[in-house]
Formats: structure tokens, sequence, C-alpha cells
């Protein structure tokens, strides 16, 4: 199988180092959302950390066949 054609989508987001690891969105971080809220957390207080998520994934190969080679 020889790959073709691949698209590479990078995302943003947010999560917290603590116990509870929630994630948030660009969108909510922007809204002001900046810091762990969770009553039961190890990192209650304290700001989220910038998380970049990066996926390529084969749009086309000699065969048609579409594959998600990195996630």
């Amino acid at each position: 199988m020889d790959i073709i054609q691949t698209t590479q989508t990078t995302k943003k987001s947010y999560a917290c180092s603590g116990s509870c690891h929630a994630e948030i969105s660009q969108e909510q971080y922007d809204g002001g959302l900046t810091a762990c809220g969770a009553d039961v957390c190890t990192m209650k207080g304290q700001p989220f950390v910038e998380k970049i998520t990066e996926t390529t994934v084969v749009d086309k190969t000699d065969d048609d066949e579409d594959v998600i080679i990195n996630n």
C-alpha cells in the first residue's frame, strides 16, 4: 500500500494535571475557564495546562483505503 495523500489536523485544548484529568476546549478557555474547579481534584484552583493533539489521516492510498496512521 502506497500513501498518496494525507491530512494532518492539530487540536489545541487545555487539561488539568491533577487527579480529575479534566479537559476543556479552546473556546471554554477563551471564555474564562482557566483553572480547575473540581472540589475533589488535587489541583483545584490551579491553571489548566495547554495540550496539543496532532492526528495524521491517510486520505488516499493506492488501494483507496482510508487508514489512521497516527493518533
